[in-house]
């Protein structure tokens, strides 16, 4: 077959979208599919796989944000439709409404990702929160319910996606490549207890919560914070005023080897993250045997992913006192805890990239068909 990816960030790109994308691109190809994508311009670009074409537009990043806006060029549109049998987006921006339009005029099938989540615009700007929910919400209608087909990463985002469109969702996971997370050997508790987080620090994902929590926690507890963000400094400056100092390490950005040494070093995996639609960053914590302790948002997929794989704890919202008594019970209970470390491991397991790419190979393959009988 050959697909076109679709996504206004991509090599590099920031957040889950653009891992799923890339991910899912790579275990394509791999299973002989000929890969294309289009996305924007990036100033400091990094490279697709062997045999992926990648298309740039002019693009513009928010200030301040993540956030890259295409500049949708239709001729370019086209010409990347040209090559395509199956289109798959994975943004709801400008840029996918205008290859949405392009690809029925071709009569070109187009699955669309559900990668985004209201709560987390609401979380980024909580002053017009109610207005901007009320905004994204019609324009994601507008969008979805012209595509083919809608994949969520988990039931808990499809489930979500049904706000914004009524037809068919299917749950296929962003996956992890397994190759790059070797099993992990058994993690025997030391005199030092191990806790990690590897995320983006900005607002959305509450970082400072994490502090909170430590601070109720025994002196022999310590917190490798790996990430950057715009509250970077404000989390530093945080820890030293609260003389967290020697238990706090701030390792900021990781390289992919420096990421798997913490986790595979880690007993349990903090996820403070009030929206997740499914997060990857716990999926690779899984996979290198860290037990996953969530704060229970009903706005995130994790505690149902922990729940699901008997691979941690949920902690209560905002209550930082339960938390940490939830979380000091389970390093008090060696037993407990190796087994639910090996429980994460094996559901990450479960979510194999390549397991996703032949799924999403099976659906392509239903809305090619679909579209040809409709011909």
């Amino acid at each position: 077959m050959r697909i076109l990816f679709v996504a206004d960030d991509l090599y590099p790109g920031y957040g889950g979208q653009a891992r799923s994308s890339e991910g899912h691109i790579a275990a394509l190809a791999r299973r002989g599919h000929r890969l294309s994508a289009l996305a924007g311009r990036d100033p400091r670009p990094t490279a697709p796989p062997p045999g992926v074409e990648l298309a740039r537009l002019p693009a513009w990043r928010i200030p301040g944000t993540q956030t890259l806006l295409a500049f949708p060029s239709p001729s370019r549109v086209d010409a990347a439709l040209a090559r395509a049998d199956v289109v798959h987006v994975n943004l709801p921006t400008p840029l996918a409404a205008v290859v949405l339009g392009r690809a029925r005029r071709r009569g070109v099938p187009v699955v669309m990702g559900v990668h985004t989540q209201i709560e987390t615009g609401a979380l980024h700007l909580p002053m017009v929160g109610r207005a901007l929910g009320a905004v994204l919400t019609a324009w994601y209608r507008a969008l979805f319910a012209r595509a083919d087909l809608l994949v969520a990463p988990t039931p808990f985002a499809a489930e979500l996606a049904r706000a914004f469109a009524p037809g068919r969702i299917e749950a296929v996971s962003n996956g992890l490549d397994l190759t790059g997370f070797p099993k992990p050997r058994p993690k025997r508790p030391g005199e030092r207890r191990r806790l990690a987080y590897v995320g983006r620090l900005s607002p959305e994902k509450r970082p400072l919560d994490l502090l909170d929590l430590l601070e109720r926690l025994g002196p022999e507890v310590e917190l490798t914070v790996a990430g950057s963000g715009p509250l970077a400094a404000e989390l530093a400056q945080e820890v030293a005023r609260r003389g967290l100092g020697q238990r706090v390490r701030l390792a900021g950005f990781v390289s992919e080897a420096e990421k798997r040494e913490l986790l595979l070093a880690s007993e349990l995996f903090l996820m403070p993250s009030p929206a997740e639609l499914q997060s990857i960053a716990t999926l690779e914590a899984m996979a290198c045997g860290c037990a996953v302790a969530a704060v229970g948002h009903a706005s995130s997929a994790v505690p149902t992913l922990v729940r699901d794989g008997d691979a941690g704890l949920v902690l209560p919202p905002d209550d930082p006192a339960a938390q940490a008594a939830a979380v000091t019970a389970l390093l008090e209970e060696p037993e407990r805890l190796a087994r639910l470390q090996a429980n994460a491991r094996a559901y990450a397991e479960q979510h194999s990239v390549e397991r996703s790419a032949e799924r999403l190979e099976e659906l392509y393959r239903e809305v090619i068909a679909a579209h040809a009988a409709r011909a």
